[in-house]
């Protein structure tokens, strides 16, 4: 899933592009320099799709591959496995397109078979997808009018054949539920792969530790929890989490993917909450998390009727650390140096901690003195400058896209 950028460019269609369209159009959608451009990004990544069945994977990253404003997931299935089968099959791709960044030939519905065509090729066998799926975000979604395109909900995709309406990946250790069709969204965001990753094996540590000390299992509080994909690494690991989210769905939708790993949905909590209203709550239980999430988007519009705030990552980043921080397990003085990944993790086992990310541009950009706006920010909210740990690199297939997205974890 393509997060929401809400960076834009200028568009600078000319007649040349509008004459290319036209073209393409006439001959059914295809395009030799699309195809070109899509084999060459998928084939760089091959390895990372066979070295990970059934999974999750961007296959083209907009301007990186030479298409600006264009990104192109594609999606396994394991979904048979669960009716008792073993094969892993192809899903589906996904084709974001940014109004306004993508350049004025490119027509994601009339140019989807090209796309679907393009990137079997390259695929091995079992991975190939039987349809792709567009996603147009609009430069402006208020003129929208709170109304998603047509394409976005429709099953019939631009190219293939239909999928059923729920697909299931393989992450890591664990699987989780992914749909084409239900708007803008999949419900994954396939950047976070590897810090999920880093977050079950947090957990698996410290409950390995519990076990052996009879102590109780770590505690994981993930807040704008959205489908939980956070909350099932840590409980795949052996960690009790809580998930809080405002959408009744979207926690509905993170149970399921507690079931899609055998776990008990009713041994983990689930919040249909603001995150600030359950940080309210949460300090009047005296609930305490042994480390938290917070990836939130980078803007919300509020309701005061059901008592949402109005939501600004730029604006309330800061104030967010802040009130998280408060809710962390009591820690032991003093906090070694980690001086790599594997190190970060046993500190990181040993202290609580936060892990915050974004998407949001303008936090994602590096500072002189190193880092970006994003540490910064927490350390704003802290009042201090933490002790921060080392975060694996990011995915393979995102590599190309450094400064789109911002992450650090540390021990306030």
């Amino acid at each position: 899933m393509e997060r929401d950028d809400v960076t834009q460019r200028p568009a600078h269609e000319t007649r040349t592009d509008h004459g290319r369209k036209d073209a393409v159009q006439a001959q059914g959608g295809t395009d030799p320099k699309l195809t070109m451009i899509v084999r060459r990004a998928v084939a760089a990544r091959r390895k990372t799709i066979e070295q990970r069945p059934g999974g999750a994977t961007r296959v083209l990253s907009g301007e990186a591959d030479g298409l600006a404003g264009v990104y192109v997931d594609v999606f396994g299935d394991v979904s048979n496995e669960e009716r008792g089968e073993n094969a892993v099959r192809g899903g589906a791709a996904i084709v974001n397109v940014y109004e306004g960044r993508a350049p004025g030939w490119f027509d994601g519905e009339a140019m989807a078979a090209t796309v679907l065509e393009a990137i079997n090729v390259e695929l091995p066998e079992a991975a190939r997808v039987r349809a792709v799926y567009v996603k147009p975000f609009a430069k402006d979604r208020s003129r929208l009018g709170g109304v998603l395109p047509e394409v976005a909900t429709r099953a019939q995709p631009s190219a293939g054949e239909a999928v059923p309406e729920a697909l299931v990946i393989r992450e890591h250790a664990w699987k989780l539920e992914v749909r084409m069709y239900d708007g803008l969204s999949t419900g994954l965001f396939l950047d976070q792969r590897e810090n999920r990753g880093l977050v079950h094996q947090w957990a698996k540590r410290r409950s390995e530790a519990a076990k052996r000390e009879n102590t109780a299992p770590p505690t994981l509080l993930n807040t704008f929890a959205y489908t939980c994909a956070f909350s099932v690494a840590a409980a795949v690991g052996g960690a009790i989490t809580t998930s809080v989210d405002v959408s009744p769905r979207y926690l509905d939708w993170g149970k399921r993917n507690f079931e899609h790993n055998g776990l008990d949905p009713a041994q983990h909590r689930f919040a249909r909450m603001d995150t600030f209203e359950f940080f309210d709550y949460a300090k009047r239980k005296g609930l305490r998390y042994d480390m938290i999430i917070l990836d939130p988007p980078s803007f919300a519009a509020g309701n005061k009727r059901k008592g949402i705030r109005a939501w600004s990552s730029i604006e309330d980043y800061a104030k967010l650390v802040q009130q998280a921080a408060q809710l962390l397990t009591p820690r032991p003085r003093g906090v070694p140096q980690a001086r790599s990944a594997g190190e970060a993790l046993k500190v990181g086992g040993a202290f609580p901690s936060i892990l915050a990310s974004t998407n949001t541009q303008e936090l994602c950009q590096r500072l002189p003195q190193g880092g970006t706006r994003l540490h910064r920010e927490v350390s704003k909210g802290l009042g201090h400058a933490p002790a921060w740990l080392e975060l694996p690199a990011p995915p393979a297939d995102f590599a190309a896209e450094r400064g789109r997205f911002a992450a650090c974890w540390c021990v306030p």
